[in-house]
């Protein structure tokens, strides 16, 4: 019997999203630009509905609620990975 999606509970703890896999990161990405589900299945060549489902994983991963939310803990995630890291030895 298949295991239906659901979001996490309202307390689960924000996660990074170094558990994202990379087509959830890409529909999440393409989300924060503003695009619709449709517009990116068209543009990775997926179905609208596979992308809506990209999205909830993302989220679940993430443990967050929302689309919004996913794609702003990822693009926090994003630009932490580009600052400059200091090494010390």
């Amino acid at each position: 019997m298949p295991q239906s999606l659901s979001l996490p509970s309202k307390h689960a703890p924000l996660r990074s999203s170094d558990g994202l896999s990379a087509r959830q990161a890409d529909c999440l990405r393409l989300a924060g630009e503003g695009l619709s589900s449709r517009q990116i299945a068209r543009r990775l060549g997926l179905s609208a509905r596979t992308v809506d489902d990209h999205i909830l994983l993302g989220c679940r991963s993430l443990g967050v609620r929302t689309r919004v939310q996913a794609v702003a803990l990822l693009a926090r995630d994003d630009r932490r990975a580009a600052e400059p890291r200091s090494f010390t030895p």
